[in-house]
């Protein structure tokens, strides 16, 4: 603690006091010692700079605060929510969803849009999704669909399942993610279901979106949207991952590649127009695919885990490359 004169440390311990135990105002506490509510305030942050007052937290079990603050720093997020490392690629993707599954439901209040990606860890969140009223929202479809994919995958079926559990709406989007050439996708956006679909998506509120890699098992390869020779050469073009079949470099540089054209959902552009978007993220192989979208400057919050967290935080450090 600060050497402080006994008067300065008197007054700032019954200020303290009447602030953090009694539960004062700062009006009240002001009025009782004669002085102005800022010069209160200025106080009070002196007695917290100068030691009189120590701040203790005892977070639960697996919570790693100050890891959550550094990311936060790094990335200029909004919030990072890190949930413990754990062995098990199942049991991690459902510590990461139940995390973000918590977090949206704190942000949905009645009339509230959210546009939902593909994915397995965004599949995974409406497990987890239980709020204790009903809330009118709407879940919206950001994205085409694959039939080679199970349902938990599909953006329609995580609509469907978040709307139920809260009494609210889903918006699908019949289409699949990928076509067969440009003139095909131009085509289906001219038809008004598929266009109305994506225009309430482009005007959600909040947008719940996952985080793909580049190598040859992700979900855009599982799900028959890409070949494993388009995703080499992806990869060649210095692809390390995607969001809503949208791919990045390390840089968080868009790779405009020859499929670019083919994809119907929402683009890179339509999500920095979302005023939140909530990254749910697991998987040991993901690291540089997050570290690049995070620097496309498309995430405001992003629930990981622990292992990805620190394997990004370094990667960032030595320049990501």
């Amino acid at each position: 603690m600060v050497d402080l004169d006994r008067d300065e440390h008197e007054l700032l311990a019954r200020l303290a006091r009447r602030w953090y135990v009694d539960r004062r105002t700062q009006s009240e506490i002001a009025t009782e010692f004669g002085l102005s509510r800022p010069k209160v305030q200025r106080l009070l942050d002196r007695a917290r700079a100068t030691g009189v007052v120590e701040v203790h937290i005892e977070a639960p079990l697996g919570l790693d605060l100050d890891l959550e603050q550094r990311f936060v720093d790094a990335f200029g997020l909004r919030a990072a929510i890190v949930s413990p490392s754990v062995s098990d690629a199942d049991e991690q993707r459902s510590l990461v969803a139940r995390r973000a599954a918590g977090y949206l439901r704190r942000l949905l209040v009645d009339n509230t849009v959210v546009a939902i990606s593909h994915g397995r860890d965004v599949g995974a969140v409406p497990r987890h999704f239980r709020p204790s009223t009903t809330i009118d929202c709407v879940f919206a479809s950001a994205m085409g669909g694959s039939p080679r994919v199970d349902a938990p995958t599909n953006p329609n079926e995580t609509s469907r399942s978040l709307a139920q559990r809260c009494d609210g709406r889903a918006e699908s989007l019949y289409a699949p993610v990928y076509v067969e050439s440009a003139e095909v996708r131009d085509q289906l956006l001219e038809q008004d279901a598929v266009a109305h679909a994506l225009k309430v998506a482009a005007s959600a509120d909040i947008a719940l979106v996952g985080m793909g890699g580049a190598d040859d098992d992700c979900t855009m390869v599982r799900s028959g949207c890409l070949s494993r020779a388009e995703m080499r050469t992806l990869r060649r073009q210095g692809a390390v991952g995607d969001v809503l079949g949208n791919y990045v470099d390390i840089d968080g540089g868009h790779i405009v590649a020859p499929h670019s054209g083919r994809v119907i959902g929402l683009s890179i552009d339509d999500l920095r127009s979302i005023p939140m978007v909530v990254a749910v993220v697991s998987g040991e192989e993901k690291p540089k695919a997050i570290l690049g979208v995070l620097r496309a400057g498309i995430v405001d919050v992003l629930s990981l885990d622990e292992s990805n967290a620190q394997k990004v935080l370094d990667l960032a450090e030595i320049g990501g490359s």
